[in-house]
């Protein structure tokens, strides 16, 4: 076979020696120009019809050049090396440089383009900023107001928990979160979010839980609901002092169904359902906790100088309890002192 072009005698491609079909043929093509959109408010850049997060705004132009780098259906690009200069703020010129194989040939190309980021809102900064919503979760408190530290522990663990959730999904947000009644409206994007939220956080608490839901309108022949899920936290908290049928417990850890406790005077385990602990009466909190220094240790019980009146005093130990230093925890009640640990 012979190169009808040059006349040289070897395998030929569409009647050409691989010289000649290689100038002949061009295997590559990009735009004279790209448009990048970026949104204003979180930053993200759209990239083949999806928002996606780059630290470095060089990456994204990369692969946005790569993603619309046309190659010839009969050509596999084996290498791909991308620089990019900045031309001025938002704007570059990008050089492109591609290897590829076509049947037992390799060829070399070089391109150009000029990318220029345009500033856009996404979809879902669009949403936020209109304060868009289809569920609230309200956290309210039963019998006394939250503190100030547990109201930001609970609007934290919130936040943890739709920032991981935003992770998965761009769906995934919370429009704005309001102090109501004591306790907290979250606004959120969608309804199974608010709906996980609302386990997520009936799960931590050993919370009660309830849902309603409103007709908003109709939407392409739909109706449209919001969901307002209730989650009222109990009068305890894990570590609080509780009093049932007149013997003190710690409350050891809480759960969706039941509460774990600890005897303080015998040191024995209970698990109580939430439902027989929502009128429990709180005798003290963490807060109510004090240190007694050891000054002496038999078998069953500790001598310790008392926190308020430094006067020595003997307790008896719980069930299980070992000291490991020179000072225990306890809870001063009605004249009694027990050991809470070490």
């Amino acid at each position: 076979m012979f190169c009808v072009k040059c006349g040289k005698e070897e395998r030929t491609y569409d009647s050409l020696c691989s010289s000649c079909y290689l100038q002949s043929n061009r295997f590559t093509q990009l735009p004279d120009h790209l448009d990048l959109q970026q949104c204003a408010h979180c930053d993200d850049y759209l990239m083949d019809k999806r928002w996606s997060h780059y630290d470095n705004e060089l990456d994204a132009i990369y692969d946005h050049v790569a993603a619309h780098l046309l190659v010839r259906k009969d050509a596999i690009v084996r290498d791909l090396d991308i620089e990019a200069e900045e031309i001025d703020r938002k704007s570059y010129r990008v050089h492109v440089v591609a290897t590829l194989a076509h049947e037992d040939l390799e060829a070399v190309e070089e391109t150009e383009t000029i990318v220029r980021v345009k500033r856009n809102v996404c979809p879902k900064c669009n949403k936020i900023q209109g304060n868009y919503y289809e569920s609230i979760v309200q956290v309210r408190p039963t019998g006394k107001r939250f503190s100030d530290d547990e109201r930001e522990d609970i609007l934290r663990r919130a936040t943890s928990y739709i920032n991981a959730a935003s992770k998965e999904s761009r769906d995934a947000f919370m429009a704005k979160a309001m102090q109501a009644h004591g306790g907290y409206d979250l606004y959120i994007s969608t309804i199974a979010l608010g709906k996980t939220l609302a386990r997520e956080l009936v799960s931590m608490y050993g919370a009660e839980y309830k849902e309603s839901s409103s007709l908003q309108g109709r939407k392409d022949g739909m109706d449209i609901y919001r969901v307002t899920y209730l989650v009222r936290l109990p009068p305890y908290r894990v570590r609080d002092i509780v009093e049932i049928d007149g013997k003190l417990y710690l409350v050891h850890s809480t759960g969706p169904q039941s509460a774990k406790l600890r005897n303080l005077k015998h040191g024995d385990n209970l698990t109580v359902s939430n439902d027989h602990l929502r009128d429990v009466k709180v005798i003290g909190t963490k807060d109510d906790v004090m240190e007694a220094v050891v000054l002496g240790e038999g078998r069953r019980e500790l001598q310790l100088m008392h926190p308020v009146s430094f006067a020595t005093i003997e307790v008896r130990k719980p069930q299980g309890f070992e000291r490991t230093g020179d000072a225990v925890k306890v809870f001063l009640h009605e004249g009694e002192v027990y050991i809470i640990g070490n």
